[in-house]
Formats: C-alpha cells, structure tokens, sequence
C-alpha cells in the first residue's frame, strides 16, 4: 500500500466510523417500490419483492467504472455466494452516468456479471430507483429483513481501500445477526465511493 494509499484509508475510517457511531438505529423504513417490474440486464423481468428471500434482500447501488465498486467486487461476490443460500435476495442496481465517473478512472470496467457477482442487476437509467431509496453513491447498500423493512444501510465494510484491513464487515454483521433473530448492533454507516450522477 502506498503513503497515499494509507492516508487514505485512514481519513476514510474514520469517517466510516463516525458515521456508524452517530447513528445507530434505523427508521422502520419499509422497502420501496416492492411490486415495480423491473428489467435485469439478462433480460428477465423481476421486482424487488420477487428477488428478496426469506431472509430478507440487500439492495446494492452499483457503478461498473467507480474504481471503489471495482475494490468490493470480490467481497460482495463472498456475501452474494454466503448469504444466497442462507435465503437473502441480492440485488444490484447501477445508476450510473458521466458524473458518476471519477475524471482520472480508466475506462469503464467490467459488468458485475462477469465480475463473479451472481446477481441480477438492473440499470436505473433515469435516477429514480437511487431517488427512491436515497442513495447518493456507489456501493451503497441497504438490507431489508425478512419482514421487508429497512435493517442496515450504508458500507458493506470500514476498508474501502484495503480488504485485508476490515476490521468491522458492517453488512455481513447485520446479515449474521439477523439471520440468527439477534437486534442489529450497527445499523446504519456513511456510504463511501462515486457519486451517482445528479446525486450529492
């Protein structure tokens, strides 16, 4: 890891922190638009009712340039291949545009597809899903349980920078506790990444 590298993820923990101590409950939010048809990009039709489990469903604002989002490709594939059997829906949604690019990324990544991620994902092309949730960057995400309101929202964990210095994995927390019937210590976090576009 780079000094830059370093720096960063500090200042970026400590805002994930603080953003985890000063809130830690939830309203009883309950998920929006469950009956709108959406189009995954595979072509198939679902909703977000459809695609939550009996565990519940983990929405995830998505970006396929935001470098961030490239970061947590392979930590959100673990919990899409952990939690999907234990009966959580996953699904992704990009809401993505020119602002939602940083100037200095490479050109636009992959799909989350064939970035291992086995979940559908659906474009929000005219920012009204973001809008509705109130999601202003990527990844952000949000859990709903299995009663369909809001349980954890926010960062997946507090290592944007780095997977091997998680030191608190804010979503896989809230997904074992809820599972397992236990209340959600940490409910909601700061959402680090890209700025979705007309969002701030």
């Amino acid at each position: 890891m780079t000094r830059f590298s370093a720096v960063l993820a500090a200042l970026v923990g400590l805002s994930l922190a603080a953003g985890a101590a000063s809130a830690q409950t939830a309203d009883p939010t309950p998920l929006p638009l469950t009956d709108r048809t959406l189009r995954a990009a595979d072509g198939s039709s679902l909703s977000f009712g459809s695609a939550a489990g009996p565990e519940g469903l983990v929405v995830v604002f998505w970006s396929t340039a935001c470098p961030w989002d490239d970061r947590y490709a392979p930590r959100l594939s673990d919990l899409v291949a952990s939690y999907g059997p234990a009966g959580v829906g996953f699904v992704l949604v990009t809401s993505e545009g020119p602002a939602a690019v940083p100037t200095a990324a490479p050109a636009p990544r992959r799909r989350p597809a064939s970035a291992g991620l086995a979940a559908p994902y659906v474009d929000d092309v005219d920012g009204s899903l973001a809008a509705a949730f109130g999601a202003r960057s990527t990844p952000h995400v949000f859990f709903y349980g299995p009663d369909r309101t809001l349980v954890y929202e926010g960062a997946i964990d507090d290592s944007p920078v780095d997977a091997d210095r998680v030191r608190t994995p804010y979503l896989r927390q809230a997904l074992d506790q809820s599972i397992a019937g236990l209340p959600v210590e940490v409910m909601r976090t700061q959402a680090f990444g890209c700025t979705i576009k007309g969002r701030s």
